[in-house]
């Protein structure tokens, strides 16, 4: 199978801010040599209200069995902690505390752009990673970084696996199915490895 193939079913092209539709091909020309496989924890579903508490992203190569180049997370610090949704900061068991070594927005965006430049953004049921992503961006006056498609590893295992194997798309429920150890649950980098590792399992199962 080619890799353009497998990743198919997961492609989208970002259109503005916050909406992107399926695309059924990567860019003719220039093709991207990288993805971001990007996890983000949020205090609430609105990103025009609530806000980002913790990033996490692998960076992988576009070959054979896309070995990862390198990683970075970090907890962000909150401005308006009050505005979360209690269920949301819940599960990601935010406290003071717990968030006291984190750093601003600002340089956590810094950070992520440099590492994962003109790649495709990738993750897990991807959309409201991406809608927070460029509201974030926009309220920092930042321009966008990576390239404007993306990939939802989350549809990629729909097509690859059956009703059999998986009772439903969570990406724990997944991992644990497919065999996949993890980290942790609910923080930003240990769930970009757990997909980044789906996205991989998938691989090698479509390449067999």
């Amino acid at each position: 199978m080619l890799m353009q193939e497998f990743l198919e079913p997961g492609l989208k092209t970002i259109e503005q801010i916050g909406g992107y539709k399926s695309s059924k091909s990567l860019p003719p020309h220039n093709l991207p040599t990288k993805l971001l496989i990007i996890d983000l924890e949020m205090s609430g579903p609105n990103p025009r209200e609530h806000e980002v508490l913790d990033i996490g992203g692998v960076l992988a190569s576009m070959e054979e069995g896309f070995p990862e180049l390198t990683s970075w997370g970090s907890k962000v610090r909150p401005l308006h902690i009050g505005t979360g949704n209690v269920g949301a900061l819940a599960t990601v068991s935010y406290s003071s505390k717990k968030w006291k070594g984190s750093m601003s927005l600002e340089k956590a965006i810094t950070n992520i752009s440099q590492i994962g430049h003109q790649s495709i953004i990738t993750g897990w049921g991807i959309s409201q990673d991406l809608a927070f992503l460029n509201e974030t961006y926009h309220r920092l006056n930042q321009e966008w970084p990576f390239l404007k498609i993306a990939i939802d590893i989350q549809n990629i295992a729909k097509k690859m696996l059956t009703r059999s194997e998986i009772d439903r798309l969570n990406l724990g429920h997944v991992a644990d199915r497919l065999g996949i150890g993890r980290l942790g649950e609910h923080s930003a980098l240990a769930d970009a490895y757990t997909t980044y590792d789906v996205l991989t399992t998938l691989w090698k199962r479509a390449t067999k």
